[in-house]
């Protein structure tokens, strides 16, 4: 793990420690469907967590973070929403909305369309879609239409300040630190190494880690 993913797991619990962590691990994650099956036989770890983090949320329901993800004001204002994801470009394109910050009630159906879609793509290409792809996709075809501060059948999106306050075409200043700014993806890429990620639960912060997917932190 790297210093900057050390740096924000302990953002989560100093920020916010009334949470707890919770490990997802091959023990206690859904692995029994062609997606994961493939994923997790070619070792491709970051893909194998876009389903299983969804899978997660649907069960127990959370917060998720990217484990390059600092924490610097308390999400607890943010827990009555039934649904919340970030913009992470103004822009409208493919991946115009993204979940490494991802909020959510268990059962909720956007996260059960955002499985769906995802076992469906690869049952008809064979390919793995991007997280970000898959959430915008579904966004648009519950009616999403232009960049702001909305909410769409019990979805909140929130602006680029809330939880990517600085685009991964750039480097991070502290000027991008704004009053609503809850979090800061780093965009470390940590799907380019056998890195970690993590959920967050309400009451119970939520630590995922597929076991080969990343090295548990004690």
């Amino acid at each position: 793990m790297s210093d900057l993913n050390k740096r924000c797991l302990d953002s989560w619990r100093r920020v916010m420690p009334d949470y707890q962590i919770k490990e997802w691990n091959e023990t206690n994650s859904p692995l029994d469907n062609a997606y994961s099956e493939r994923a997790y036989g070619k070792e491709l770890w970051s893909k194998l967590s876009n389903l299983v983090r969804l899978q997660a949320l649907y069960t127990e329901g959370g917060i998720y973070f990217d484990t390059d993800v600092e924490v610097i004001k308390s999400f607890a204002p943010l827990s009555h929403h039934n649904c919340f994801v970030g913009f992470q470009v103004e822009e409208e394109q493919v991946d115009w909305v993204t979940n490494g910050v991802l909020g959510a009630r268990p059962g909720h159906p956007f996260l059960r369309r955002c499985i769906e879609l995802t076992r469906e793509l690869f049952a008809e290409t064979g390919k793995f879609y991007r997280s970000p792809t898959i959430t915008t996709m579904i966004l648009k075809e519950m009616g999403l239409k232009e960049y702001g501060l909305q909410e769409i059948d019990e979805v909140t999106i929130y602006p680029l300040e809330y939880f990517y306050p600085y685009p991964w075409t750039s480097k991070f200043s502290p000027d991008c630190v704004k009053e609503n700014t809850y979090s800061i993806h780093y965009w470390e890429g940590t799907w380019l190494k056998k890195e970690h990620s993590k959920v967050l639960s309400p009451l119970r912060m939520v630590r995922r880690m597929m076991r080969t997917l990343i090295s548990k932190v004690d």
